[in-house]
């Protein structure tokens, strides 16, 4: 039943298509529309979407977990290198800090008494009154000793270290973009995945976070030109350069079953305009090569070879459906330089001719033509029903811009 429903819906559309009245005219023609090959320039690029982010963020946490007990900025201030930002509750640390400080202060007069003791016993082992036992024993206390006040003195440095991250100032300048948490609020801290209570940014200096599709990601290099478009900024654009293409793919859901793997690439923009902030979003055109003069044929007028239709000449072929498209390539080719290429079709006089051509880049709206064609030749640009079904090598045309220009100069001289 289903195989049923797909034939019948095959067979409609291709009567449709035939008894399409706009395709040819009663004598046979088919009307088209064509234009005159020039030289342009023409730009492949990559378009991919994403935010925009600072160059630089710094992002600032406790390495404890305690409580916030005053807060000197808000977001959007602008701070200079060693501004005093936020405190957190230190009165655990101060009372650590001391006891530290009473153990180097103890340990150092245990290692004095240790230092005075071992210069008494080296003296008497000089002069043979003391064993070598002693002696022994005696650098050993002071070893001891020496031991002890050193670790006091590092634990101390530790305890000063953690007192004073209590206390966050700007490590530089910039502008608070995010600022978590108010005065009382516990602040969790530790040594992994601590909470982010500041961040602060060079706004001055930003870049865009794009993910590029797996199948664009080989024609992006770095150092690559960019255009950058922001939302926000509507009908401007930004200059920018590819500044890092990632190697390790980030593969997500797209919705379904199937998954989306994408290439993370960041664009440095080489200008930024004031109030830019992070999270904006933004599109990025990447230019990925450039090509100056070159010959360029419409998009729409690229199509695949088609043999000449059987049927009495100037009669609108019997009605046939093709399911093999391999098939009818392989008949339509040749020689084997033809292998791959695809066809325009050239105007020559009241017929067409199909060219095989040879395509490079693809711009916006243009493909670059690398050969098969000259400059100054005319060529079809539509419509479409007739370059992708009706037109053949040598078919019978009716240009149809130039019917609507003789219209127009013969208004223009009544």
């Amino acid at each position: 039943m289903k195989k049923k429903i797909i034939i019948g819906v095959v067979v409609l559309l291709a009567i449709v298509l035939y008894i399409n009245p706009f395709s040819s005219k009663g004598d046979g023609s088919i009307e088209i529309s064509t234009i005159k090959l020039e030289r342009k320039d023409l730009s492949s690029k990559v378009v991919a979407d994403g935010v925009l982010q600072p160059e630089i963020e710094i992002k600032l946490s406790s390495n404890t977990t305690t409580y916030i007990t005053e807060i000197a900025v808000q977001e959007g201030d602008i701070v200079k290198k060693g501004d005093y930002l936020m405190s957190l509750d230190d009165r655990q640390q101060r009372a650590a800090t001391e006891a530290s400080r009473a153990s180097v202060e103890a340990t150092k007069v245990n290692l004095s008494n240790a230092e005075i003791k071992k210069s008494r016993q080296e003296k008497l082992y000089k002069q043979g009154l003391i064993s070598d036992q002693e002696m022994e024993t005696s650098n050993s206390s002071y070893a001891s000793a020496l031991s002890s006040y050193n670790q006091a003195a590092a634990r101390l440095i530790q305890e000063e270290d953690a007192l004073q991250k209590l206390r966050l100032v700007a490590p530089q300048d910039g502008t608070i973009t995010y600022l978590k948490g108010e005065v009382g609020d516990l602040a969790q801290g530790g040594m992994f995945s601590p909470q982010v209570l500041l961040k602060l940014s060079d706004l001055s200096k930003m870049e865009v976070l794009v993910n590029v599709n797996e199948n664009d990601i080989t024609d992006v290099s770095l150092n690559d030109y960019a255009l950058v478009e922001v939302d926000a900024y509507q009908n401007r654009k930004f200059k920018g350069v590819v500044k890092e293409v990632a190697y390790a793919a980030s593969t997500t859901s797209g919705g379904s079953q199937q998954q989306v793997t994408n290439f993370q690439v960041k664009i440095q923009m080489l200008e930024v305009a004031p109030g830019m902030r992070p999270g904006m979003s933004a599109t990025v055109d990447i230019v990925t090569e450039n090509r100056e003069q070159a010959i360029a044929i419409p998009i729409q007028s690229l199509t695949s070879p088609r043999k000449k239709p059987m049927g009495d000449e100037g009669k609108k072929p019997a009605f046939n459906v093709e399911v093999n498209t391999q098939e009818r390539w392989s008949s339509n080719k040749k020689d084997g330089k033809n292998k791959g290429k695809n066809v325009v079709f050239v105007v020559k006089g009241d017929i067409v001719e199909q060219r095989f051509v040879e395509t490079g880049i693809v711009g916006d709206r243009d493909y670059e033509i690398l050969s098969g064609l000259q400059e100054g030749e005319e060529i079809v640009t539509g419509s479409f029903v007739a370059i992708s079904r009706d037109l053949y090598d040598g078919a019978k045309i009716k240009v149809k811009d130039k019917s609507n220009n003789k219209q127009r100069s013969s208004r223009k001289r009544g």
